[in-house]
């Protein structure tokens, strides 16, 4: 088995868990799976999926918002970007940005603001990628 079925596989089952759960998951909580998905095996591929998932699903959410002309706040001048916007905050995301990038810029706000992590984690990783995406 390639790598592909099996990221596609992670992805779908963090996809899946996030539906079940689908109340306002809690920044402890996503970044308890960004976590327990650094290490190797089965046990370690569902936390990774769902953090990737998640943080995937937040970028392409900011991404459609950014497209809608209802919920435009401004827009990027570069052709290479495509402008996000989600709970207040802007980001601009290079045509073809990584899911692991996008995982890894959320895994590292969460766990540099512990003071947050009782706030909604869309929020949040809304937040870190707007962080990490700034629009010029």
């Amino acid at each position: 088995m390639g790598l592909m079925p099996i990221m596609r596989w992670t992805i779908a089952a963090g996809l899946i868990l996030i539906a079940v759960n689908a109340h306002a998951t809690p920044g402890h909580k996503l970044l308890n799976h960004c976590k327990s998905g650094e290490g190797r095996g089965l046990e370690s591929a569902i936390p990774f999926g769902t953090c990737l998932g998640f943080a995937s699903a937040v970028m392409e959410a900011m991404i459609a918002n950014g497209r809608d002309e209802r919920l435009k706040v401004g827009s990027s001048s570069d052709a290479g970007v495509e402008h996000g916007y989600m709970s207040g905050h802007n980001a601009c995301f290079p045509v073809g940005t990584n899911p692991g990038d996008v995982r890894n810029a959320a895994k590292e706000f969460l766990n540099n603001n512990p003071d947050k992590l009782d706030d909604k984690a869309v929020d949040l990783v809304a937040e870190a990628l707007a962080g990490a995406y700034p629009c010029k």
